[in-house]
């Protein structure tokens, strides 16, 4: 901090066995600057075994550059570390982000393959067929099954519901930073229903369809009802869940640092860390 009035650190005295220094520094430690060679970030000069000072204005200890003047905090890792830690964490953040659009993607298939298997069913029916007997031949048997809508029975609620509960939770812990999980809600229940749509209609015009009726019966469209109900409850509840429990099992002061890194867009990683 050029500019800020520094002040020399007060020299250190001598203290008895296991007792703690002014500082926080134990007797018979390896002063700050003296463990690694330790450079100056604007002109290169060798700060190695130079007192530290404290800033007068952020209580922050400084390295104070006799060659140049820069001002460099002691805890200041250096520009090779700081583009390696930089690189190593723009990895992480898109392996992080790879799994978040990965997860929501798969969902979507899965309600898409809910959509195709519960729009229809098939059912036994019985014709008149004019059975010839040829010898050698089995007899045609008069029994078909044809797909027909299926209508709305307790196994499908709850095969919707169910499904609908985990997704809108594990969908609203993905994106915490959204403030309003009940936004979260209605954004993936909107997804949901149209994954459920296209695969109604893919089974309807599929190379199976022999010409069915339409899939958007009044009982589908009372299981998309149902499941959008179920997706916005559990997003609205799941992080209520989460912070009871990070309160339950963390201790007081990591537990509103973690939740509040959670949900602010702001980078609170140091904060986190301590």
């Amino acid at each position: 901090m050029n500019g800020s009035p520094l002040s020399v650190a007060p020299t250190e005295t001598p203290t008895p066995q296991g007792s703690v220094a002014a500082g926080g520094i134990r007797p018979g430690r390896v002063r700050l600057g003296e463990e690694l060679p330790v450079f100056c970030e604007r002109c290169g000069y060798v700060l190695h075994g130079l007192p530290p000072v404290r800033c007068g204005h952020c209580e922050i200890l400084h390295f104070r550059c006799p060659e140049c003047g820069h001002s460099q905090p002691i805890n200041t890792l250096r520009p090779a570390v700081q583009r390696t830690l930089g690189r190593l964490r723009a990895w992480c953040v898109g392996v992080w982000v790879f799994v978040k659009i990965n997860m929501a993607f798969w969902l979507l298939f899965a309600w898409g393959a809910m959509g195709h298997e519960w729009s229809y069913h098939y059912v036994q029916t019985t014709r008149t067929v004019r059975m010839v007997s040829v010898p050698g031949r089995p007899v045609q048997s008069p029994i078909r099954f044809v797909q027909q809508p299926r209508p709305l029975d307790w196994e499908s609620m709850l095969a919707f519901g169910f499904f609908a509960l985990p997704t809108g939770m594990v969908l609203r812990m993905l994106l915490l930073r959204w403030r309003r999980g009940y936004w979260v809600g209605l954004v993936v229940a909107a997804l949901v229903v149209g994954a459920v749509s296209c695969g109604a209609l893919l089974r309807q015009h599929g190379y199976e369809s022999e010409s069915l009726t339409g899939a958007f019966t009044t009982d589908l469209c009372r299981l998309m009802g149902l499941a959008a109900c179920c997706i916005l409850l559990g997003s609205s509840v799941v992080f209520a869940i989460w912070s009871g429990l990070v309160r339950l099992f963390l201790p007081t002061r990591v537990a509103k640092i973690l939740l509040d890194w959670q949900q602010s867009p702001s980078d609170l990683v140091s904060e986190l860390s301590r």
